[in-house]
Protein backbone atom coordinates (compact mmCIF):
# COMPACT_ATOMS: atom_id res chain seq x y z
CA UNK A 1 0.00 0.00 0.00
CA UNK A 2 1.36 3.39 -0.87
CA UNK A 3 1.57 6.35 1.46
CA UNK A 4 2.17 9.86 0.27
CA UNK A 5 3.45 12.56 2.61
CA UNK A 6 2.89 16.04 1.35
CA UNK A 7 5.27 18.87 1.97
CA UNK A 8 4.14 21.32 4.63
CA UNK A 9 1.97 24.14 3.42
CA UNK A 10 2.36 27.73 4.49
CA UNK A 11 -1.14 29.06 4.94
CA UNK A 12 -4.09 26.94 3.87
CA UNK A 13 -7.17 28.59 2.46
CA UNK A 14 -10.08 28.62 4.85
CA UNK A 15 -12.84 26.23 3.91
CA UNK A 16 -16.42 27.04 4.77
CA UNK A 17 -17.34 26.03 8.29
CA UNK A 18 -19.25 22.80 8.32
CA UNK A 19 -17.66 21.19 5.30
CA UNK A 20 -15.75 18.10 6.41
CA UNK A 21 -12.30 17.39 5.03
CA UNK A 22 -12.99 14.46 2.70
CA UNK A 23 -11.24 12.43 0.07
CA UNK A 24 -13.20 11.17 -2.91
CA UNK A 25 -12.13 7.77 -4.21
CA UNK A 26 -11.13 7.43 -7.83
CA UNK A 27 -13.19 4.75 -9.61
CA UNK A 28 -12.06 5.09 -13.20
CA UNK A 29 -10.14 1.83 -13.08
CA UNK A 30 -13.09 -0.17 -11.77
CA UNK A 31 -15.65 -1.74 -14.05
CA UNK A 32 -18.35 -1.75 -11.45
CA UNK A 33 -19.06 0.35 -8.43
CA UNK A 34 -20.41 -2.55 -6.37
CA UNK A 35 -18.53 -5.63 -5.24
CA UNK A 36 -19.70 -8.68 -3.36
CA UNK A 37 -17.36 -10.82 -1.25
CA UNK A 38 -18.90 -13.38 0.98
CA UNK A 39 -15.71 -14.72 2.59
CA UNK A 40 -15.26 -11.64 4.72
CA UNK A 41 -18.93 -11.03 5.24
CA UNK A 42 -19.04 -8.01 2.98
CA UNK A 43 -22.09 -7.96 0.78
CA UNK A 44 -21.45 -4.68 -0.99
CA UNK A 45 -18.59 -2.24 -1.27
CA UNK A 46 -19.75 0.75 -3.27
CA UNK A 47 -17.29 3.65 -3.45
CA UNK A 48 -19.41 5.87 -5.67
CA UNK A 49 -22.44 5.95 -3.46
CA UNK A 50 -21.26 4.03 -0.46
CA UNK A 51 -22.95 3.97 2.92
CA UNK A 52 -22.64 1.95 6.07
CA UNK A 53 -18.90 2.32 6.67
CA UNK A 54 -17.84 2.48 10.30
CA UNK A 55 -14.83 4.66 11.05
CA UNK A 56 -12.78 6.51 13.65
CA UNK A 57 -10.78 9.75 13.46
CA UNK A 58 -8.96 11.70 16.12
CA UNK A 59 -6.65 14.59 16.85
CA UNK A 60 -4.49 15.14 19.87
CA UNK A 61 -2.19 18.09 20.36
CA UNK A 62 -0.06 16.81 23.22
CA UNK A 63 0.48 13.35 24.61
CA UNK A 64 3.07 11.25 26.39
CA UNK A 65 5.06 12.21 29.45
CA UNK A 66 6.68 15.52 30.19
CA UNK A 67 8.75 16.55 33.17
CA UNK A 68 7.50 13.66 35.27
CA UNK A 69 3.81 14.06 34.49
CA UNK A 70 1.68 11.61 32.51
CA UNK A 71 0.02 13.89 29.97
CA UNK A 72 -2.38 11.20 28.81
CA UNK A 73 -3.98 11.13 32.27
CA UNK A 74 -4.88 14.82 32.24
CA UNK A 75 -8.53 15.38 31.39
CA UNK A 76 -7.66 18.82 30.03
CA UNK A 77 -5.43 17.19 27.43
CA UNK A 78 -8.01 14.64 26.30
CA UNK A 79 -7.80 13.86 22.62
CA UNK A 80 -10.63 14.63 20.24
CA UNK A 81 -12.16 11.31 19.03
CA UNK A 82 -15.03 10.92 16.59
CA UNK A 83 -16.43 7.45 15.90
CA UNK A 84 -19.09 6.45 13.38
CA UNK A 85 -20.89 3.11 13.43
CA UNK A 86 -22.35 1.30 10.45
CA UNK A 87 -25.82 2.62 11.17
CA UNK A 88 -24.70 6.21 10.76
CA UNK A 89 -24.66 7.08 14.48
CA UNK A 90 -21.69 9.11 15.70
CA UNK A 91 -20.05 9.30 19.10
CA UNK A 92 -17.82 12.24 19.97
CA UNK A 93 -15.37 12.64 22.82
CA UNK A 94 -15.17 14.89 24.68
CA UNK A 95 -18.88 15.41 24.72
CA UNK A 96 -18.58 19.19 24.66
CA UNK A 97 -16.62 19.22 21.38
CA UNK A 98 -17.77 21.82 18.88
CA UNK A 99 -19.96 20.67 15.99
CA UNK A 100 -18.64 22.39 12.87
CA UNK A 101 -21.71 21.59 10.81
CA UNK A 102 -22.31 17.85 10.79
CA UNK A 103 -24.88 16.48 8.33
CA UNK A 104 -26.14 13.29 9.96
CA UNK A 105 -26.41 10.53 9.14
CA UNK A 106 -24.00 11.02 6.24
CA UNK A 107 -21.15 13.03 7.74
CA UNK A 108 -19.93 14.46 11.01
CA UNK A 109 -17.22 17.00 11.75
CA UNK A 110 -16.15 18.21 15.19
CA UNK A 111 -13.35 20.19 16.78
CA UNK A 112 -12.06 20.52 20.32
CA UNK A 113 -9.70 23.49 20.74
CA UNK A 114 -6.82 22.69 23.04
CA UNK A 115 -6.79 24.37 26.45
CA UNK A 116 -3.34 25.94 26.69
CA UNK A 117 -3.83 26.66 30.39
CA UNK A 118 -3.88 22.95 31.15
CA UNK A 119 -0.13 22.90 31.62
CA UNK A 120 0.03 25.82 34.02
CA UNK A 121 1.32 23.54 36.76
CA UNK A 122 4.20 22.36 34.58
CA UNK A 123 7.31 24.11 33.41
CA UNK A 124 5.68 24.44 30.00
CA UNK A 125 4.48 27.71 28.54
CA UNK A 126 2.00 27.42 25.69
CA UNK A 127 0.21 30.72 26.24
CA UNK A 128 1.47 32.16 22.97
CA UNK A 129 -0.49 29.53 21.12
CA UNK A 130 -3.75 31.22 22.05
CA UNK A 131 -3.10 33.71 19.27
CA UNK A 132 -4.54 32.29 16.09
CA UNK A 133 -3.62 32.79 12.47
CA UNK A 134 -5.94 34.08 9.79
CA UNK A 135 -8.13 31.11 8.98
CA UNK A 136 -7.74 29.49 12.41
CA UNK A 137 -11.32 30.32 13.34
CA UNK A 138 -11.41 28.02 16.34
CA UNK A 139 -8.13 29.10 17.87
CA UNK A 140 -4.54 28.43 17.07
CA UNK A 141 -4.26 25.03 18.74
CA UNK A 142 -7.03 22.80 17.58
CA UNK A 143 -8.07 19.13 17.56
CA UNK A 144 -10.25 18.09 14.64
CA UNK A 145 -12.01 14.99 13.35
CA UNK A 146 -14.30 14.23 10.42
CA UNK A 147 -16.02 10.98 9.44
CA UNK A 148 -18.47 10.06 6.68
CA UNK A 149 -20.59 7.05 5.92
CA UNK A 150 -18.79 6.67 2.56
CA UNK A 151 -15.53 5.82 4.38
CA UNK A 152 -13.86 9.23 4.07
CA UNK A 153 -12.07 10.02 7.32
CA UNK A 154 -9.82 12.86 8.52
CA UNK A 155 -8.12 13.80 11.74
CA UNK A 156 -5.97 16.83 12.52
CA UNK A 157 -4.29 18.59 15.38
CA UNK A 158 -2.20 21.65 16.07
CA UNK A 159 -2.30 24.91 14.20
CA UNK A 160 -5.03 23.95 11.76
CA UNK A 161 -8.01 25.78 10.36
CA UNK A 162 -11.65 24.81 10.77
CA UNK A 163 -11.33 22.30 7.92
CA UNK A 164 -8.40 20.53 9.53
CA UNK A 165 -5.82 21.88 7.07
CA UNK A 166 -2.24 22.45 8.24
CA UNK A 167 -1.43 26.15 8.53
CA UNK A 168 2.29 26.14 9.27
CA UNK A 169 5.66 25.23 7.84
CA UNK A 170 9.22 26.44 8.19
CA UNK A 171 8.45 29.16 5.65
CA UNK A 172 5.45 30.68 7.41
CA UNK A 173 6.30 34.35 8.07
CA UNK A 174 7.32 34.77 11.73
CA UNK A 175 5.03 37.79 12.06
CA UNK A 176 2.08 35.52 11.33
CA UNK A 177 2.90 32.98 14.03
CA UNK A 178 1.92 32.81 17.68
CA UNK A 179 4.63 32.69 20.31
CA UNK A 180 6.52 29.45 20.66
CA UNK A 181 5.81 26.85 23.29
CA UNK A 182 8.52 26.75 25.93
CA UNK A 183 9.63 23.61 27.73
CA UNK A 184 12.00 24.06 30.65
CA UNK A 185 15.18 21.99 30.48
CA UNK A 186 16.82 23.19 33.68
CA UNK A 187 15.61 20.11 35.52
CA UNK A 188 17.42 17.74 33.18
CA UNK A 189 20.49 19.72 32.15
CA UNK A 190 23.50 19.63 34.46
CA UNK A 191 24.06 22.81 36.46
CA UNK A 192 26.16 25.33 34.52
CA UNK A 193 27.71 28.38 36.15
CA UNK A 194 26.25 31.55 34.68
CA UNK A 195 23.12 29.82 33.29
CA UNK A 196 19.97 30.14 35.38
CA UNK A 197 17.52 28.36 33.08
CA UNK A 198 17.21 26.77 29.66
CA UNK A 199 14.10 26.40 27.53
CA UNK A 200 13.45 24.44 24.39
CA UNK A 201 11.19 26.56 22.19
CA UNK A 202 8.82 24.74 19.87
CA UNK A 203 7.18 26.72 17.10
CA UNK A 204 3.61 26.16 16.00
CA UNK A 205 3.07 22.57 14.91
CA UNK A 206 0.30 20.78 13.04
CA UNK A 207 -0.54 17.41 11.54
CA UNK A 208 -3.36 16.00 9.46
CA UNK A 209 -4.24 12.53 8.27
CA UNK A 210 -6.99 11.73 5.79
CA UNK A 211 -7.89 8.51 4.06
CA UNK A 212 -10.37 7.15 1.58
CA UNK A 213 -11.36 4.05 3.54
CA UNK A 214 -13.40 2.55 0.73
CA UNK A 215 -10.54 2.71 -1.75
CA UNK A 216 -8.18 1.19 0.78
CA UNK A 217 -10.57 -1.65 1.55
CA UNK A 218 -10.98 -2.48 -2.14
CA UNK A 219 -7.19 -2.60 -2.27
CA UNK A 220 -7.02 -4.92 0.74
CA UNK A 221 -9.98 -7.12 -0.18
CA UNK A 222 -9.78 -7.26 -3.95
CA UNK A 223 -6.25 -6.26 -4.82
CA UNK A 224 -7.36 -3.14 -6.69
CA UNK A 225 -4.49 -0.71 -6.12
CA UNK A 226 -5.71 2.35 -4.29
CA UNK A 227 -4.71 5.74 -5.71
CA UNK A 228 -1.99 7.70 -3.95
CA UNK A 229 -4.62 10.17 -2.78
CA UNK A 230 -6.27 7.47 -0.69
CA UNK A 231 -3.77 8.21 2.11
CA UNK A 232 -2.57 11.76 2.65
CA UNK A 233 -0.60 12.62 5.73
CA UNK A 234 0.74 16.12 6.28
CA UNK A 235 2.59 17.92 9.03
CA UNK A 236 4.19 21.28 9.65
CA UNK A 237 6.65 22.72 12.18
CA UNK A 238 7.24 26.45 12.34
CA UNK A 239 10.59 26.30 14.08
CA UNK A 240 12.67 25.04 16.95
CA UNK A 241 14.82 27.11 19.26
CA UNK A 242 16.83 27.18 22.46
CA UNK A 243 16.74 30.05 24.93
CA UNK A 244 19.10 30.41 27.85
CA UNK A 245 18.48 32.68 30.80
CA UNK A 246 22.09 33.66 31.36
CA UNK A 247 23.11 36.02 34.17
CA UNK A 248 26.63 35.69 32.79
CA UNK A 249 25.38 37.59 29.72
CA UNK A 250 23.61 40.24 31.75
CA UNK A 251 26.83 40.78 33.73
CA UNK A 252 28.51 41.94 30.51
CA UNK A 253 26.62 45.23 30.88
CA UNK A 254 27.73 45.89 34.46
CA UNK A 255 31.26 44.73 33.71
CA UNK A 256 31.50 47.00 30.68
CA UNK A 257 29.99 49.94 32.55
CA UNK A 258 32.48 49.54 35.38
CA UNK A 259 35.39 49.16 32.98
CA UNK A 260 34.39 52.25 30.98
CA UNK A 261 34.00 54.25 34.19
CA UNK A 262 37.48 53.12 35.21
CA UNK A 263 38.74 54.33 31.86
CA UNK A 264 37.06 57.68 32.53
CA UNK A 265 38.92 57.88 35.82
CA UNK A 266 42.22 57.29 34.06
CA UNK A 267 41.41 60.02 31.54
CA UNK A 268 40.67 62.32 34.47
CA UNK A 269 44.29 61.96 35.53
CA UNK A 270 45.27 63.98 32.46
CA UNK A 271 43.42 67.10 33.58
CA UNK A 272 44.10 69.91 36.06
CA UNK A 273 47.25 72.04 36.46
CA UNK A 274 49.06 69.22 38.20
CA UNK A 275 47.58 66.46 36.08
CA UNK A 276 49.62 64.38 33.68
CA UNK A 277 49.35 66.91 30.83
CA UNK A 278 50.21 69.91 33.07
CA UNK A 279 53.06 68.05 34.73
CA UNK A 280 54.43 66.97 31.38
CA UNK A 281 54.38 70.56 30.09
CA UNK A 282 56.10 71.79 33.26
CA UNK A 283 58.75 69.10 32.97
CA UNK A 284 59.23 69.94 29.30
CA UNK A 285 59.82 73.61 30.13
CA UNK A 286 62.26 72.68 32.86
CA UNK A 287 64.15 70.48 30.45
CA UNK A 288 64.39 73.36 27.94
CA UNK A 289 65.81 75.85 30.46
CA UNK A 290 69.42 75.95 31.56
CA UNK A 291 70.91 75.64 35.01
CA UNK A 292 69.02 75.94 38.21
CA UNK A 293 65.92 77.73 36.96
CA UNK A 294 62.67 76.27 38.29
CA UNK A 295 59.18 76.22 36.81
CA UNK A 296 55.87 76.46 38.65
CA UNK A 297 52.75 75.69 36.62
CA UNK A 298 49.28 77.08 37.34
CA UNK A 299 46.08 77.44 35.36
CA UNK A 300 44.06 74.50 34.12
CA UNK A 301 43.82 71.60 31.65
CA UNK A 302 40.30 70.35 30.90
CA UNK A 303 38.74 67.73 28.64
CA UNK A 304 35.17 68.43 27.56
CA UNK A 305 32.60 66.82 25.26
CA UNK A 306 33.51 63.38 26.57
CA UNK A 307 30.68 60.85 27.20
CA UNK A 308 32.30 57.45 27.38
CA UNK A 309 29.21 55.59 28.61
CA UNK A 310 27.09 57.34 26.02
CA UNK A 311 29.47 56.19 23.31
CA UNK A 312 28.73 52.55 24.14
CA UNK A 313 25.06 52.90 25.12
CA UNK A 314 23.76 51.56 21.82
CA UNK A 315 26.16 48.64 21.96
CA UNK A 316 24.94 47.78 25.45
CA UNK A 317 21.27 48.04 24.53
CA UNK A 318 21.16 46.43 21.09
CA UNK A 319 20.98 42.60 20.95
CA UNK A 320 23.83 40.92 19.11
CA UNK A 321 22.65 38.65 16.33
CA UNK A 322 23.78 36.97 13.16
CA UNK A 323 20.30 35.69 12.37
CA UNK A 324 20.92 32.36 14.10
CA UNK A 325 22.30 33.35 17.50
CA UNK A 326 20.88 36.32 19.39
CA UNK A 327 22.55 37.58 22.58
CA UNK A 328 20.45 40.11 24.46
CA UNK A 329 22.73 41.86 26.93
CA UNK A 330 19.93 43.73 28.71
CA UNK A 331 17.64 40.72 29.09
CA UNK A 332 20.54 38.40 29.84
CA UNK A 333 19.44 35.79 27.32
CA UNK A 334 20.91 33.74 24.50
CA UNK A 335 18.49 32.61 21.79
CA UNK A 336 19.47 29.96 19.27
CA UNK A 337 17.44 29.29 16.15
CA UNK A 338 18.07 25.55 16.11
CA UNK A 339 16.16 24.82 12.94
CA UNK A 340 18.55 27.13 11.07
CA UNK A 341 21.37 24.74 12.04
CA UNK A 342 19.45 21.49 11.67
CA UNK A 343 18.34 19.69 8.54
CA UNK A 344 14.89 20.82 7.47
CA UNK A 345 12.24 20.02 10.05
CA UNK A 346 9.62 19.89 7.29
CA UNK A 347 9.28 17.73 4.19
CA UNK A 348 11.21 15.00 5.96
CA UNK A 349 10.62 11.29 5.28
CA UNK A 350 8.55 9.41 7.85
CA UNK A 351 10.26 8.86 11.20
CA UNK A 352 13.19 11.18 10.58
CA UNK A 353 15.40 11.55 13.62
CA UNK A 354 16.89 15.02 13.96
CA UNK A 355 20.39 14.31 15.22
CA UNK A 356 21.88 16.70 17.74
CA UNK A 357 25.62 16.19 17.58
CA UNK A 358 28.84 18.17 17.61
CA UNK A 359 28.62 18.89 13.90
CA UNK A 360 25.23 20.52 14.37
CA UNK A 361 25.78 22.20 17.72
CA UNK A 362 29.41 23.38 17.71
CA UNK A 363 28.62 26.24 15.33
CA UNK A 364 26.48 27.70 18.14
CA UNK A 365 29.57 28.36 20.24
CA UNK A 366 31.57 29.52 17.23
CA UNK A 367 28.87 31.97 16.18
CA UNK A 368 28.45 33.32 19.70
CA UNK A 369 32.21 33.74 19.99
CA UNK A 370 32.34 35.69 16.75
CA UNK A 371 29.49 37.96 17.88
CA UNK A 372 31.12 38.69 21.22
CA UNK A 373 34.58 39.23 19.72
CA UNK A 374 33.13 41.72 17.28
CA UNK A 375 31.18 43.40 20.07
CA UNK A 376 34.30 43.74 22.21
CA UNK A 377 36.13 45.34 19.30
CA UNK A 378 33.22 47.72 18.76
CA UNK A 379 33.23 48.74 22.45
CA UNK A 380 36.95 49.54 22.36
CA UNK A 381 36.61 51.33 19.03
CA UNK A 382 33.67 53.37 20.30
CA UNK A 383 35.43 54.65 23.42
CA UNK A 384 38.62 55.26 21.44
CA UNK A 385 36.72 57.40 18.94
CA UNK A 386 34.98 59.23 21.79
CA UNK A 387 38.32 59.99 23.43
CA UNK A 388 39.93 61.21 20.24
CA UNK A 389 37.03 63.56 19.50
CA UNK A 390 36.91 65.06 23.02
CA UNK A 391 38.09 68.68 23.26
CA UNK A 392 41.26 69.41 25.25
CA UNK A 393 41.72 72.94 26.54
CA UNK A 394 45.19 73.83 27.86
CA UNK A 395 45.42 77.20 29.60
CA UNK A 396 48.58 77.07 31.74
CA UNK A 397 50.91 79.73 33.08
CA UNK A 398 54.48 78.69 33.83
CA UNK A 399 56.43 80.99 36.17
CA UNK A 400 60.21 80.60 35.81
CA UNK A 401 62.35 81.65 38.79
CA UNK A 402 66.07 81.84 39.56
CA UNK A 403 67.43 81.03 43.05
CA UNK A 404 69.33 83.59 45.09
CA UNK A 405 73.11 83.58 45.26
CA UNK A 406 75.21 85.35 47.88
CA UNK A 407 73.68 88.70 48.64
CA UNK A 408 71.48 88.48 45.52
CA UNK A 409 67.93 87.27 46.36
CA UNK A 410 66.00 84.81 44.19
CA UNK A 411 63.87 86.44 41.54
CA UNK A 412 61.08 85.51 39.13
CA UNK A 413 62.60 85.62 35.66
CA UNK A 414 59.70 85.21 33.23
CA UNK A 415 56.23 83.79 32.76
CA UNK A 416 55.02 81.73 29.81
CA UNK A 417 51.39 81.17 28.82
CA UNK A 418 50.97 77.75 27.20
CA UNK A 419 47.72 77.26 25.31
CA UNK A 420 45.88 74.73 23.13
CA UNK A 421 42.26 74.04 22.20
CA UNK A 422 41.59 71.05 20.00
CA UNK A 423 40.80 67.30 19.89
CA UNK A 424 42.57 64.92 22.21
CA UNK A 425 43.42 62.91 19.12
CA UNK A 426 45.77 65.72 18.00
CA UNK A 427 47.72 65.39 21.25
CA UNK A 428 47.83 61.61 20.88
CA UNK A 429 49.05 61.86 17.29
CA UNK A 430 51.60 64.58 18.05
CA UNK A 431 49.98 66.97 15.57
CA UNK A 432 48.75 69.53 18.14
CA UNK A 433 50.11 73.07 17.88
CA UNK A 434 50.86 74.65 21.26
CA UNK A 435 51.06 78.39 21.67
CA UNK A 436 53.73 79.72 24.06
CA UNK A 437 53.72 83.41 24.87
CA UNK A 438 56.58 84.39 27.25
CA UNK A 439 57.15 87.73 28.99
CA UNK A 440 59.73 89.05 31.41
CA UNK A 441 58.69 89.45 35.03
CA UNK A 442 59.88 92.44 37.09
CA UNK A 443 62.89 94.68 36.37
CA UNK A 444 65.06 93.16 33.71
CA UNK A 445 68.28 94.70 35.00
CA UNK A 446 68.39 93.05 38.45
CA UNK A 447 67.21 89.80 36.90
CA UNK A 448 70.00 89.86 34.33
CA UNK A 449 72.49 90.61 37.13
CA UNK A 450 71.30 87.53 39.02
CA UNK A 451 71.31 85.43 35.85
CA UNK A 452 74.86 86.54 35.05
CA UNK A 453 75.97 85.65 38.56
CA UNK A 454 74.51 82.21 38.01
CA UNK A 455 76.19 81.90 34.63
CA UNK A 456 72.87 81.86 32.82
CA UNK A 457 71.66 83.55 29.62
CA UNK A 458 69.90 86.89 29.76
CA UNK A 459 66.14 87.32 30.04
CA UNK A 460 65.90 88.07 26.33
CA UNK A 461 67.78 84.90 25.46
CA UNK A 462 65.61 82.87 27.83
CA UNK A 463 62.41 84.28 26.32
CA UNK A 464 63.57 83.21 22.88
CA UNK A 465 64.46 79.75 24.17
CA UNK A 466 61.08 79.31 25.91
CA UNK A 467 59.06 80.38 22.90
CA UNK A 468 60.98 77.90 20.76
CA UNK A 469 60.05 74.92 22.88
CA UNK A 470 56.60 74.41 21.27
CA UNK A 471 57.38 71.53 18.87
CA UNK A 472 59.51 69.74 21.44
CA UNK A 473 56.76 69.98 24.03
CA UNK A 474 54.22 68.49 21.61
CA UNK A 475 56.45 65.48 21.02
CA UNK A 476 56.99 65.00 24.74
CA UNK A 477 53.34 65.62 25.47
CA UNK A 478 52.12 63.05 22.93
CA UNK A 479 53.81 60.23 24.78
CA UNK A 480 52.13 60.81 28.13
CA UNK A 481 48.42 60.69 27.14
CA UNK A 482 49.12 58.02 24.54
CA UNK A 483 50.76 55.74 27.07
CA UNK A 484 48.06 56.42 29.64
CA UNK A 485 45.10 55.94 27.32
CA UNK A 486 46.57 52.99 25.44
CA UNK A 487 47.17 51.21 28.72
CA UNK A 488 43.62 51.92 29.86
CA UNK A 489 42.15 50.70 26.57
CA UNK A 490 44.24 47.54 26.77
CA UNK A 491 42.90 46.94 30.27
CA UNK A 492 39.36 47.53 29.02
CA UNK A 493 39.83 45.03 26.19
CA UNK A 494 41.23 42.44 28.58
CA UNK A 495 38.33 42.90 30.98
CA UNK A 496 35.79 42.44 28.20
CA UNK A 497 37.65 39.42 26.83
CA UNK A 498 37.51 37.73 30.23
CA UNK A 499 33.81 38.51 30.57
CA UNK A 500 32.92 37.21 27.11
CA UNK A 501 35.03 34.09 27.66
CA UNK A 502 32.84 33.31 30.66
CA UNK A 503 29.77 33.54 28.40
CA UNK A 504 31.29 31.23 25.80
CA UNK A 505 32.31 28.73 28.46
CA UNK A 506 28.80 28.63 29.90
CA UNK A 507 27.18 28.31 26.47
CA UNK A 508 29.62 25.56 25.50
CA UNK A 509 28.70 23.56 28.60
CA UNK A 510 24.99 23.69 27.72
CA UNK A 511 25.63 22.79 24.10
CA UNK A 512 27.80 19.86 25.12
CA UNK A 513 25.04 18.49 27.35
CA UNK A 514 22.14 18.80 24.89
CA UNK A 515 22.74 15.62 22.84
CA UNK A 516 22.58 13.49 25.97
CA UNK A 517 19.28 14.92 27.23
CA UNK A 518 17.24 15.87 24.15
CA UNK A 519 16.15 13.79 21.16
CA UNK A 520 13.88 14.80 18.30
CA UNK A 521 11.92 12.98 15.61
CA UNK A 522 9.63 14.55 13.02
CA UNK A 523 6.87 13.17 10.79
CA UNK A 524 6.30 10.21 13.09
CA UNK A 525 4.28 7.48 11.35
CA UNK A 526 4.05 4.27 13.40
CA UNK A 527 3.24 2.05 10.40
CA UNK A 528 6.36 3.12 8.51
CA UNK A 529 9.97 1.88 8.86
CA UNK A 530 12.16 3.24 11.68
CA UNK A 531 9.22 4.19 13.84
CA UNK A 532 9.85 4.36 17.61
CA UNK A 533 9.20 1.04 19.33
CA UNK A 534 6.48 2.51 21.52
CA UNK A 535 4.67 4.25 18.63
CA UNK A 536 1.91 1.73 18.03
CA UNK A 537 -0.97 1.62 15.56
CA UNK A 538 -3.83 -0.67 14.63
CA UNK A 539 -2.96 -2.76 11.60
CA UNK A 540 -5.42 -3.70 8.86
CA UNK A 541 -7.46 -6.75 9.80
CA UNK A 542 -10.29 -8.62 8.11
CA UNK A 543 -12.61 -6.05 6.61
CA UNK A 544 -11.00 -3.04 8.39
CA UNK A 545 -8.27 -0.71 7.20
CA UNK A 546 -5.25 0.15 9.25
CA UNK A 547 -5.04 3.18 11.51
CA UNK A 548 -3.04 5.93 9.76
CA UNK A 549 -1.26 8.16 12.25
CA UNK A 550 1.10 11.08 11.81
CA UNK A 551 2.66 13.22 14.53
CA UNK A 552 4.52 16.41 13.73
CA UNK A 553 7.14 16.21 16.47
CA UNK A 554 8.24 13.70 19.05
CA UNK A 555 10.41 15.09 21.86
CA UNK A 556 12.48 12.85 24.09
CA UNK A 557 13.98 14.12 27.35
CA UNK A 558 16.47 12.14 29.43
CA UNK A 559 16.65 12.94 33.14
CA UNK A 560 20.29 11.99 33.64
CA UNK A 561 19.35 8.98 35.77
CA UNK A 562 18.61 6.71 32.86
CA UNK A 563 14.96 7.63 32.53
CA UNK A 564 13.63 8.92 29.24
CA UNK A 565 10.27 10.62 28.84
CA UNK A 566 8.70 11.38 25.48
CA UNK A 567 6.10 13.94 24.51
CA UNK A 568 4.41 14.02 21.12
CA UNK A 569 3.12 17.23 19.58
CA UNK A 570 0.28 17.39 17.06
CA UNK A 571 -0.96 13.87 16.37
CA UNK A 572 -3.57 13.15 13.71
CA UNK A 573 -5.26 9.79 13.19
CA UNK A 574 -7.55 8.53 10.43
CA UNK A 575 -9.02 5.04 10.66
CA UNK A 576 -9.62 2.24 11.02
CA UNK A 577 -12.46 2.20 8.51
CA UNK A 578 -14.60 -0.95 8.53
CA UNK A 579 -16.58 -2.14 5.53
CA UNK A 580 -20.39 -2.43 5.77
Amino acid sequence: MKTRTRSAVAIAAVAAVGLPLTVTATTAAWNTSEWVHGEVGTSTLDCTDGTGFASVASGRFLSGELLGLDLDALAELEQMVLALDGAGAATVSPSDAIDLGSAPPDSYVYANPFDVTALSALNVDLTGFTVGLPGAALGAVNQYASVSTDGSVAGASGLVNDSGAVLVSDSTPPASLPSRARIGLSGILPAVAGIADADLEIGAVAASSQIDGCALLRDELWGETAPASAIVRDYGIAGLGLQLDAPVVESLVSTTTAAVNTLGGVVGQLTGPSGLIGSTIGAGLDAGLPGVLTTTVSGNVSITGLDLLGSVATLLNTPLTDGVITIDLQAGTIDVDLDALLPSLNDAPPNTEIVLNATVLNPIVDRAGALLDNWTTQIVDAVTAELREATVTIALEALVAAPGIGILPGLNVLSADVGFVGPLGALLDGTAVLTIDADAVGAVGPVNTLLAALGLPTVTQLLTAIEGLGSGLVSTLANTPTTTITGALTTLGGTLASATTAVITALGAVVAALPSVVSLMVNVQPDQPNAPADATFTAASGDSTAEYIVAALRLGLADGLGGVATATFATATAGPVTAP
